[in-house]
């Protein structure tokens, strides 16, 4: 699960910096298979997995704002619609340090929306918009 969470960071600060980072094959059949589960689990069209594996996140449909929080969630990263600071502060400040981790986490955290996609999107887009993601 520690080694998910990381994949998670990873990709994501990866994707809002524009740096590319080699994954190991390990990470990215982990990605692979929580990417299909929460397809699955949240009855995603392949169009919008397509579009979450690219990183496009331009006019997200509802299905793909809930294979994003889905996989944040098996990532640890989100519970019960709040941010997890330790798990946040941990693999975020191990890439774009602490001090920088812990304001981002302070002026998104507390984000709620009228369900958990929407509260786990903007989330998501409030990391964007610092230029980190989680």
């Amino acid at each position: 699960m520690k080694s998910f969470i990381t994949l998670a960071v990873i990709c994501l600060v990866a994707s809002a910096l524009a740096t590319p980072l080699e994954l190991s094959d390990e990470q990215k059949a982990k990605a692979k298979v929580y990417i299909e589960e929460c397809a699955k689990q949240e009855n995603v069209p392949e169009e919008d997995i397509v579009k979450f594996r690219n990183k496009d996140i331009a006019n997200p449909s509802k299905a793909f704002k809930c294979l994003g929080t889905c996989f944040f969630e098996r990532a640890g990263t989100l519970k019960n619609d709040e941010l997890q600071d330790e798990v946040v502060i941990a693999k975020l400040g191990a890439l774009v340090g602490e001090e920088k981790a812990k304001t981002v986490l302070e002026k998104c955290k507390g984000i709620k929306a009228e369900d958990r996609c929407e509260t786990g999107f903007k989330t998501y887009q409030c990391f964007h918009a610092e230029n980190v993601a989680f």
